[in-house]
């Protein structure tokens, strides 16, 4: 099965890219770890605020996006993670 993605970055609240990919499903959980490695520098070095990955094939819009980074203005019920602590 194809899923159909958005993958957005913003900084203080504007849109800086949009990217859209097309993959077999197989493949999401490697995309998705990729996207996360590739931009948590820029996330942690506050050059980007929020990584939002949309699910375009989902209809249900409560579960169509995962929205992740240092900005919860643009998140619906952000949680805090801790990063200085250790697991």
């Amino acid at each position: 099965m194809i899923i159909h993605l958005a993958i957005r970055r913003f900084a203080n609240g504007k849109l800086l890219f949009e990217q859209h990919i097309e993959l077999e499903e197989d493949r999401i959980e490697g995309l998705i770890a990729a996207a996360a490695r590739d931009n948590a520098v820029m996330v942690t070095a506050h050059e980007l605020h929020m990584i939002e990955i949309e699910f375009l094939d989902e209809p249900n819009v409560e579960e169509r996006f995962f929205r992740f980074g240092t900005d919860p203005a643009g998140m619906v019920a952000p949680v805090r993670i801790d990063l200085d602590k250790s697991n």
